[in-house]
């Protein structure tokens, strides 16, 4: 069972906030979550390195559409549940 080990803020100089998470197996992931012009908030998870540097060449673990602003802790039981083989939501914002 995969679980979080460490936590740290993700810095940022956009509107995007974020927590970096590093799970059991020594990977990191980026929680962030966003909303872009005319959208709901976005919650999403994708993998990282430890300095916050976010792999955009792989697809996102999760991305899930939200009426309100997600609480990270929404955030990481749902990383938690994907990385433990739950179904993994790929919702996209509208441009």
């Amino acid at each position: 069972m995969i679980q979080i080990i460490k936590e740290k803020p993700l810095k940022s100089d956009t509107k995007v906030e974020g927590v970096l998470v590093q799970v059991t197996g020594n990977q990191w992931y980026a929680l962030t979550r966003y909303q872009p012009s005319r959208n709901p908030w976005f919650g999403r998870a994708a993998k990282s390195t430890s300095t916050g540097r976010i792999d955009f060449q792989s697809k996102p673990i999760y991305a899930k559409r939200y009426t309100t602003t997600p609480e990270f802790d929404k955030l990481k039981e749902l990383l938690m549940s994907v990385l433990n083989g739950a179904e993994s939501p790929q919702d996209s914002p509208n441009f």
